[in-house]
């Protein structure tokens, strides 16, 4: 398949609600440069607030991360569901908030380059948590990673 001999395809999030919070699947970024994070969503109470860490292990929450994002321009299944707003930056130390009038029903893409994770401390890891304490959501997530090097059967970047 060309699309896995370019990009590394992993599932991070299974159909889950995120209402008592949750913590997607971390990824090694060692070998990657970019990380693209797709999540879609079904309906959504409420907000919740969604931070990129970084950590020296599997998730490990040490260290905030910068990243863009663009959310889809209508509810998924209809015209322009795959049509992206503008980006926006999100600041490391205080993320994004996922708001049901915003996000209900529809795709959210976040982007991230490896470099702004803390290497100088050996931070290789990179896992999404969103703080669903306020709200209640159906969220699906997968990243498609930017390798150093393609290879049509790459190693996992879950171990």
């Amino acid at each position: 398949m060309r699309l896995a001999e370019e990009k590394k395809i992993v599932p991070i999030l299974n159909s889950t609600n995120y209402g008592a919070g949750v913590t997607l699947d971390s990824i090694n970024m060692k070998n990657h440069h970019r990380a693209t994070f797709i999540l879609t969503f079904g309906a959504i109470t409420g907000n919740a607030g969604m931070i990129l860490y970084s950590g020296a292990t599997a998730a490990a929450a040490t260290s905030t991360c910068a990243f863009d994002y663009a959310v889809g321009g209508a509810a998924i299944a209809s015209a322009s569901a795959d049509v992206l707003a503008a980006k926006t930056t999100a600041t490391a130390a205080s993320g994004m908030t996922l708001t049901a009038a915003t996000y209900a029903s529809k795709m959210l893409v976040i982007e991230v380059d490896a470099s702004n994770m803390d290497v100088a401390n050996g931070e290789e890891w990179l896992h999404l948590v969103i703080d669903g304490s306020a709200s209640s959501g159906i969220c699906h997530a997968v990243a498609i990673l930017e390798p150093r090097y393609t290879s049509d059967r790459s190693a996992t970047a879950l171990a």
